[in-house]
């Protein structure tokens, strides 16, 4: 028997993104708050002595290392006087932002929306202010659908969101927690009007519990909460926060500029360098080169993230013009697929780069994610919810705009082309309720 045994050699091409640990890291400087950034700042600074903020002149360094670090201010001649301190309260996504940001995790494309619509129709629990028949009446889809998309809506935190009563939301929470819960459930399910008197004995009657039984599902119970809509409010508290860019009108332009105390400029330590530079070729000058070369890395990542977020804020105000100028009401649809055209970036990395960042403008401090929206007739969806409060604001209290008048105003008025779904829609997400409620309210 002959074996044949024939080698080979083929060479195949084909491309590959290697996320190496460096780059991984810059992506997440990229996407670094202003306080994050400062703590990795800190950390960094504490571990490496050739890395410190740049505070004076740095004429006297070595002429080989100065064009390896030296930043490009780009007009970031930042001045206290130019931050209004006023406005240093943190943006806080409302309820409705912070649910609508996770609704595709749960929901197909066909259901958003469905979705939307009744998350503007949460109250300030957390919980629907509608009922299903109304909702599926309104949107003219089946009861059945409405149901089944609650349901899914009702996997997003917090826990107990978007129930249609207290049952469900304390029910909803339980089935959430990672432990054993049957007995909370059947408290929950038959005997809830015995825990809000605190019939305890009551409940033992019926059960046949022991005291200490009941005692360890009441401990359960007393976790959960009949306003989930609070747990978003307690877990983004308040807090001062640093805009990463102002932009600030001088001599009828405006002009973009860097915030240093939100993103500080660093150098190399002058005394270290000069250390590492006349040391010989030994454990410490490789130390010492080690960390050179990391404060450089660092350096160099922090810059092109000060350098994106600025061309970023630079588009945005060119964009946007019409808003600093006169306000919301003439906020303009944008995309960030048109800003990463424009600066020639993916779009990934513009919404890496508006993560968490803040812009301090004549109007406000607004998160950059404020200044992208979608809309009709190069109007902002923004925009027409505050046309919306307008004419809502200006009704005659004895005859309240319908939902079918606003659509007729916005028409005629604004040359908007909206359903009357839509208005409900973005009534509900403001808040506002129907004409019909806004009439008992004025009347006698």
């Amino acid at each position: 028997m002959d074996l044949a045994l024939n080698l080979s050699v083929d060479l195949e091409q084909k491309q590959e993104l290697v996320m190496t640990p460096k780059l991984q890291m810059a992506i997440k400087l990229l996407q670094y708050s202003s306080m994050e950034l400062k703590e990795y700042i800190e950390d960094e600074m504490r571990d490496n002595p050739l890395l410190e903020k740049h505070e004076e002149n740095e004429t006297h360094l070595d002429e080989r290392i100065k064009n390896q670090y030296q930043s490009y201010r780009y007009g970031s001649n930042y001045n206290q006087e130019d931050f209004n301190y006023e406005n240093m309260v943190t943006y806080q996504p409302n309820l409705l932002e912070y649910l609508e940001n996770q609704l595709y995790e749960v929901l197909d494309n066909e259901e958003i929306e469905t979705g939307e619509y009744i998350l503007g129709n949460l109250d300030e629990r957390g919980l629907l202010s509608t009922s299903l028949s109304e909702i599926a009446e309104e949107l003219d889809v089946d009861i059945d659908y409405v149901k089944s998309v609650i349901k899914k809506i009702q996997q997003l935190e917090p826990a107990g969101i978007a129930s249609t009563n207290i049952k469900e939301c304390y029910l909803t929470q339980l089935k959430q927690m990672n432990i054993d819960t049957n007995d909370a459930e059947l408290l929950i399910g038959k005997h809830l009007d015995s825990i809000v008197t605190e019939d305890y004995k009551k409940i033992l009657d019926v059960t046949g519990w022991t005291e200490a039984r009941l005692r360890d599902a009441l401990q359960i119970v007393n976790k959960l909460t009949s306003k989930p809509a609070s747990l978003v409010a307690d877990h983004k508290k308040t807090q001062y926060i640093m805009p990463d860019i102002v932009i600030k009108k001088v001599n009828d332009e405006y002009v973009i500029i860097l915030n240093d105390k939100a993103s500080p400029l660093l150098r190399i330590n002058p005394y270290y360098y000069e250390v590492m530079q006349k040391c010989k070729k030994d454990d410490t000058y490789d130390y010492l080169e080690k960390k050179f070369k990391s404060a450089l890395w660092i350096i160099k990542s922090i810059e092109q993230r000060r350098m994106t977020v600025y061309r970023i804020a630079k588009k945005i105000a060119d964009k946007q013009k019409s808003f600093l100028d006169d306000g919301v009401k003439y906020l303009k649809p944008l995309t960030m697929q048109e800003i990463a055209d424009e600066i020639e970036m993916h779009e990934s990395t513009v919404s890496r780069a508006t993560d968490n960042k803040f812009i301090q403008t004549p109007r406000g401090i607004f998160d950059f994610k404020f200044f992208f929206s979608g809309g009709v007739n190069d109007i902002s969806t923004v925009s027409i919810k505050a046309i919306i409060i307008e004419l809502i604001k200006n009704e005659d209290n004895n005859s309240p705009l319908s939902d079918s008048a606003i659509v007729e105003l916005l028409r005629t008025k604004k040359n908007l082309k909206l359903s009357r779904r839509t208005i409900a829609k973005y009534r509900n997400e403001l808040g506002i309720p129907s004409s019909v409620k806004r009439k008992k309210k004025y009347s006698i």
